[in-house]
């Protein structure tokens, strides 16, 4: 039987999206700290927003394929691998969609042997149809609350609980962060280390 946190999800505050975040991560990961053995303590804090493979307890959280939907395992990580799975998934077809338009070859820029996973790329296509690059990218994050959201109901007070809503804040934080000082200063700032990541990109990494 998985271990129950009733104690400490029932402590945190309610995650709104586009609301300000009521704690940070550090404060959350702190407050799980004196609930959470060590283990999944590490699990917790190497979580990322932007995953690029499938977290595994037992390889150090990396694992060398992505795993099929046969191999999702049924451990306390299982919404994670396929949260994370969701989101590679997510990621290549954006930069499917950004390669066809640029007439570029993508597969250089792609997480190989990804499983497919339809509702993800439905995200991504319907986001790439937004023109405005921010209302673009908040749709994005709409859907990754989404999906995190279809697990709630049947994971409210065990470990996989407390990944998810360590997935949400990050969300939160993201948004707060950019709200937070001069908004045109943050966009200029965002646009010129976009630019510097292309060019690197492009440096290093030349589609042919």
């Amino acid at each position: 039987m998985k271990k129950q946190y009733f104690p400490l999800k029932a402590s945190l505050p309610m995650l709104l999206f586009d609301a300000p975040p009521p704690l940070s991560s550090a404060e959350l990961l702190e407050r799980c700290s004196a609930f959470v053995d060590p283990v999944r303590m590490k699990f917790l804090r190497e979580l990322t927003a932007a995953p690029r493979e499938i977290p595994d307890f037992e390889k150090n959280f990396k694992q060398a394929k992505i795993p099929s939907k046969r191999d999702i395992r049924t451990d306390d990580t299982r919404v994670m691998q396929l949260y994370s799975r969701w989101e590679i998934c997510l990621r290549n077809t954006l930069v499917r969609l950004r390669a066809a338009k640029l007439g570029k070859e993508p597969e250089h820029f792609t997480v190989k042997n990804a499983v497919f996973d339809s509702s993800a790329d439905y995200a991504a296509r319907t986001a790439g149809n937004i023109s405005d690059p921010l209302e673009r990218e908040k749709a994005l994050d709409r859907a990754r609350w989404a999906f995190l959201d279809g697990f709630e109901w049947s994971h409210a007070f065990n470990f996989e609980a407390l990944c998810i809503y360590r997935c949400k804040l990050m969300i939160l934080e993201k948004w707060a962060a950019r709200r937070a000082g001069n908004a045109e200063e943050n966009l200029d700032h965002a646009a010129s280390r976009a630019e510097r990541s292309v060019e690197q990109s492009q440096s290093n990494h030349e589609i042919k």
